[in-house]
């Protein structure tokens, strides 16, 4: 099988950032040019490749030589980001040819967005000339590339482990929450693209790039205007035949519509059509960030098994159970009463006092056994094809107990996560039932529910912050498997 043609600029050699500030690292320094090198930096490209900080005012930045422009810099640079004024763009694209580069990322904005007809034109002449020499841009007015295998990163905190989910946006801002909101629940990404106006590579460009590369699985994008709508109706359609496809677009109301036109310059177009395309393609489509969050979690996890409507509720308080039920009933799914000889199994071991076991089931699943043992049952239920459960985080200890150590404690945090997973992922093996964590324990603490979400991901248990959202995106798992008849299964 050939190449895909964008391959090449996934694997640079050696990076030039062009317009680095010459106080970039200094306490204090601003500037939404100064995280590109500290970025990478903290990914550790350095230590794989070529990082060159291209600016004639500094000597040295961040510990690193600084050259005094592109063309200074040492062989091979295959990528060059531009942080420089649009004014001066023309310049880097005759260097950047001269030096023969494989591909330039302009965060650089200023161009065809901003209306000036001057602009424009300068934006036309700039693609030209790169077209004519085989060299390939990002951009402009964009945040490029996430790669975590090659180390290459556009924001700081950005997981360093490489997955299986590729990103697609015209946002950078919605990009870097993405990564960021979605590596807290233990999600990994084999390439992120920030690609803003579209000059050169566009969405339909990504689409066909995702659906050949054997590190991606999932397929998520934020569209805010479509270019070329064959093109990329063509690629959505050929992606999700292949993998799971989850399309938010951005530009619902005019008010959305006039700051995606002032943003990147997009006509957002009509919702209706892009719902068409959805429909037409197998795509999913996301109404909303959260579900383009919850989404992705539910497409590598347990949650794409789920075959049908019947969801048994395992939490604790009565009021609470009440609001989730009216949730699970929102989103179209059912909260079907617990079966007689469900109830009889429940009750030999459940106390009738402060519980029910009814759906929802109010109980205290505090020790492995009780909760596996209940787990087991509930799931076993003939009505019931989902489990949503409310693990406690936090261990547990009886009045007297010293007061534990920092490390014993987070120790002992740890063995709780193991043991809730290990109950969870058992009980999912022996029924075939999914289930899923609400992490709801306000006794943890923000760190071991972190490390609960990223735990229980690698486990493929999906975990959602409410029962809201966690029907929903069983919800929207089931719509589209129907809607998708027809069409080769993907999950």
């Amino acid at each position: 099988m050939p190449e895909p043609v964008l391959e090449p600029i996934f694997h640079p050699r050696g990076i030039a950032l062009v317009g680095v500030p010459s106080n970039d690292g200094v306490a204090g320094a601003g500037g939404g040019s100064s995280g590109f090198l500290a970025s990478l930096i903290e990914q550790g490209f350095q230590e794989k490749g070529g990082l060159y900080p291209v600016n004639p005012k500094a000597t040295e930045i961040r510990g690193l030589k600084c050259y005094p422009t592109l063309l200074d810099t040492p062989d091979p640079v295959d990528h060059v980001i531009s942080l420089i004024p649009a004014r001066a763009v023309p310049l880097l694209v005759d260097q950047a040819i001269q030096k023969k580069v494989k591909s330039i990322h302009f965060f650089t904005a200023g161009f065809s967005e901003t209306g000036d007809p001057a602009m424009a034109k300068m934006e036309q002449e700039v693609i030209g000339k790169l077209k004519a020499a085989g060299i390939r841009a990002v951009g402009p007015n964009c945040m490029g590339l996430y790669v975590p295998s090659e180390r290459i990163a556009f924001m700081g905190g950005f997981p360093k482990e490489p997955g299986n989910v590729m990103m697609i946006s015209q946002s950078g801002a919605n990009a870097g929450d993405v990564v960021h909101g979605l590596g807290r629940r233990g999600v990994r990404f084999s390439k992120v693209v920030s690609f803003g106006n579209g000059i050169d590579i566009r969405a339909h460009d990504l689409f066909d790039y995702a659906a050949a590369d054997p590190q991606t699985e999932v397929i998520t994008a934020y569209i805010e205007g479509v270019q070329d709508g064959r093109k990329m109706f063509e690629a959505v359609k050929a992606a999700a035949r292949v993998k799971p496809v989850i399309l938010l677009k951005g530009g619902l109301t005019s008010a959305g519509a006039r700051a995606a036109h002032s943003h990147t310059g997009s006509l957002a177009g009509s919702i209706d059509i892009f719902e068409g395309m959805c429909r037409q393609t197998g795509a999913m489509r996301a109404e909303t960030m959260d579900d383009l969050h919850d989404l992705v979690v539910a497409a590598n996890t347990s949650v794409k098994r789920v075959q049908g409507r019947g969801v048994a509720l395992i939490v604790g308080g009565g009021g609470f159970a009440v609001l989730s039920s009216d949730a699970i009933a929102t989103a179209g799914l059912e909260v079907p009463p617990t079966p007689p000889e469900t109830k009889q199994l429940l009750s030999e071991f459940i106390p009738v006092a402060g519980t029910s076991i009814n759906n929802p089931i109010d109980t205290n699943m505090g020790t492995p056994e009780v909760a596996l043992k209940t787990l087991r049952i509930v799931a076993a239920a003939p009505t019931n094809d989902v489990i949503i459960a409310s693990p406690s985080l936090t261990p547990r200890s009886q009045p007297g107990d010293p007061k534990p150590s920092p490390e014993e404690r987070e120790k002992q945090a740890q063995e709780q996560i193991q043991s809730v997973i290990e109950t969870y992922t058992r009980t999912q093996d022996e029924t075939g039932k999914p289930i899923v964590a609400l992490v709801r324990d306000r006794g943890a603490s923000l760190e071991v529910s972190d490390l609960f979400q990223q735990e229980a991901y690698r486990a493929g248990i999906a975990t959602y912050p409410t029962v809201a959202r966690a029907a929903r995106a069983i919800s929207f798992v089931l719509k589209w498997r129907e809607r998708r008849a027809g069409l080769p299964a993907v999950i």
